[in-house]
């Protein structure tokens, strides 16, 4: 493939090989759709780098979600602890910093994994 400025700002020239049986379906494809072969040419690109942009990071992960649901429930049980023992406030704050830190290294995980392998 080869790529060349074109004369009108902004826009790139791409040269293509194909075969005789490729270049013949794509001429027929542009004659059915009545459109020269550029313009089919450029709207398949266009379409395609659309549906690359919205696929990648558009569905969630399902570890994240799950990650995600065991810190709310992890708050929520503190909360819980807190409404409903002596000293819950007291001994919550301390078992507070400890579920953070863990609760940090949980998305810094799922961050990281995520990073890794984006689609799955």
């Amino acid at each position: 493939m080869v790529l060349r400025k074109a004369a009108s700002a902004g826009r790139v020239q791409v040269k293509v090989r194909l075969t005789t049986a490729e270049l013949a379906e794509l001429k027929a494809l542009a004659a059915r759709q009545r459109v020269p072969v550029n313009q089919l040419l450029c709207s398949v690109i266009v379409r395609e780098l659309a549906a690359a942009d919205s696929a990648s990071g558009s569905v969630p992960d399902e570890s994240a979600v799950r990650e995600m649901a065991i810190l709310i429930a992890v708050e929520l049980v503190l909360k819980l602890q807190e409404a409903s023992i002596p000293g819950g406030s007291t001994l919550s704050r301390r078992l507070l910093e400890d579920a953070a830190r863990a609760a940090i290294e949980r998305l810094e995980t799922v961050g990281l994994s995520l990073q890794r392998d984006p689609i799955r």
